[in-house]
């Protein structure tokens, strides 16, 4: 009887198989929690919104008008520290709409936006500014953070117009290979691009 000439339990992959990495975040994503998940909330956009929302922006929640809450509190965008309340994220987001020429999903004022508020633990993905990611590695997880309202994402300083976030803010972690949100204010148009997100405890 021959013996076999191969092995028979070798696993082999051809050169380079394996070479793309698949490592990265997507801004407005939450960190599956299940201590936090459970505070995921819904609200409506008020229609002095002008403009679409996504998942990873920060958010200012208010108390509904008598008899107008039954899709939950009104949503705007935060524009100051004293009005920053949580950030919106994508999870559950089935209402959400992709508009021919765009790629990401998003909701108009009347429809309704999930939401994490600050205080309930929640990791969301934010966008994160080129110039800052150098100063987050390595860094601090209670480092300040800064915001900026315009731009949709942390910042390297709280000038021009940036909201400072709470101290109880922690960063967690910083990755460059990873899709953020682009808009064109001009065109409309909200689109995935490449860049740098982190993730952030509030």
């Amino acid at each position: 009887m021959s013996n076999v000439s191969f092995n028979p339990a070798l696993t082999t992959a051809p050169a380079g198989n394996f070479a793309t990495t698949t490592q990265g975040y997507y801004q407005g994503d939450f960190v599956d929690d299940p201590s936090s998940r459970m505070y995921l909330s819904a609200g409506q956009i008020a229609s002095s919104v002008s403009q679409p929302i996504w998942g990873g922006m920060a958010i200012t929640e208010s108390v509904s008008s008598t008899g107008e809450g039954a899709l939950g509190s009104s949503l705007t965008l935060a524009t100051a520290a004293g009005n920053l309340t949580g950030f919106s994220v994508f999870t559950q987001g089935y209402n959400a709409i992709i508009v021919p020429g765009n790629s990401v999903q998003v909701a108009q004022p009347g429809m309704t936006q999930n939401f994490f508020r600050l205080g309930s633990n929640a990791r969301i993905k934010v966008s994160v500014e080129a110039s800052l990611v150098a100063s987050l590695e390595g860094g601090a997880v209670n480092q300040a953070l800064y915001w900026d309202p315009a731009l949709q994402q942390l910042t390297a300083s709280g000038t021009g117009g940036a909201i400072a976030l709470p101290a109880t803010t922690k960063v967690l972690s910083v990755n460059t290979n990873s899709k953020v949100v682009n808009y064109n204010s001009g065109t409309g148009a909200v689109t995935w691009v490449a860049g740098a997100v982190a993730v952030i405890q509030i």
